[in-house]
């Protein structure tokens, strides 16, 4: 028998009113069920889904359209014990299409360094991206983080781009910036970018957060403490805190798969 979260007060007005995003996360947060669970259950009843996709679609980030994804969506309703149609419904219209990321990049893979000084801050964020042209032309590559409130880091580009346009969100505590490439790869060809953040010098929210609107095949990310925190976790949508134990060398990491959310790290000094 699994275990099964209290049921939120709001839980039958999340059901009929949504938004979606919200009434899924209260769904799966009832069912005591981890989203890797939830995905081989419905994989036993023949449908596939991935964890990072789940994630995306409790966040808001993405949700379930074509009619693969639609099917999906009706086991999920089954398997959590909701009403038929319950989710469905308020999916509302289908969005219009060709706004937001340009199609014509695709991140391979990511890595970041964080550098936390000796006060437990965020100093510094180094960032390694490797990116593939799906298209010909394309050259801008837009990145987004959580950022503390109040909280403006400045943007520095390091290598094959410069930094375009930097919008910063007050109201999420969100920072998006786009990188414009130097030269934009041919059809199939890939380009390593590198790029980099410093945060002010004063107190600031003790951890690291990346948002991935659309899933990375490799992810990793290394905090390096100047000196070490008290405890130190893996934060990852949809999943528990996980406590992470540095190496020799004051470092932590947390490396991922098909990378989707937010993905972070947080510590306490």
């Amino acid at each position: 028998m699994r275990p099964v979260a209290a049921r939120p007060a709001d839980f039958d007005r999340l059901l009929t009113q949504g938004p979606f995003p919200a009434a899924l996360r209260a769904a799966i947060g009832q069912s005591g069920l981890s989203l890797d669970r939830i995905r081989h259950r419905l994989a036993r009843r023949g449908l596939t889904v991935s964890v990072p996709t789940l994630s995306l679609w409790q966040s808001g980030r993405r949700r379930p359209e074509r009619a693969e994804s639609l099917r999906v969506l009706a086991g999920l309703e089954q398997l959590l014990e909701l009403p038929s149609g319950s989710l469905g419904a308020l999916l509302g219209p289908p969005r219009p299409r060709g706004h937001g990321r340009p199609a014509g990049l695709v991140a391979l893979s990511q890595h970041d360094q964080a550098d936390i000084d000796e006060r437990g801050n965020l100093a510094a964020v180094r960032a390694r991206v490797v990116l593939r042209a799906g298209e010909a032309g394309a050259e801008r590559w837009p990145v987004r983080w959580d950022v503390s409130p109040g909280v403006t880091p400045k943007i520095v580009a390091d290598r094959n781009c410069r930094v375009g346009s930097v919008e910063h969100d007050l109201d999420r505590s969100r920072l998006t910036a786009e990188l414009v490439l130097d030269a934009a790869p041919a059809v199939g060809e890939s380009v390593i970018v590198e790029y980099g953040a410093t945060f002010p010098d004063r107190p600031v929210a003790r951890e690291f957060v990346r948002v991935f609107d659309h899933p990375v095949r490799d992810y990793l990310l290394e905090a390096r403490f100047a000196e070490l925190p008290a405890r130190c976790v893996r934060l990852h949508d949809g999943d528990p805190a996980r406590e992470l134990l540095p190496d020799s060398g004051g470092t932590v990491h947390v490396a991922e798969a098909d990378a989707a959310g937010r993905v972070g790290i947080r510590w306490e000094p």
